[in-house]
């Protein structure tokens, strides 16, 4: 089942743990669950300093309880390693 889904502006500043956490936290509601209720692997691409600051949060985030609250539906992945995969 396939539907869009908008996903807005966050409002958060990417510059700070804090924000990037809050925006991961954001998208990881999005990342689509097994009936268990663990998380799917989605990547999220980004230039190289965004995906530095999501590999810091998730290891900022990677003593939490649940999860979802460790983001791991979440994969960072520079984008440039895609488009090797892509056009090689």
């Amino acid at each position: 089942m396939f539907f869009k889904v908008n996903f807005g502006v966050v409002k958060e500043n990417p510059a700070t743990c804090k924000g990037v956490i809050e925006i991961m936290k954001y998208l990881n509601r999005y990342t689509p669950r097994d009936v268990e209720g663990t998380p799917w692997p989605i990547i999220c691409h980004g230039d190289q300093l965004s995906v530095e600051r999501m590999i810091e949060c998730r290891i900022a985030m990677s003593s939490s309880a649940l999860p979802g609250d460790r983001l791991e539906g979440l994969y960072p992945s520079f984008f440039v390693t895609i488009l090797h995969y892509i056009f090689e």
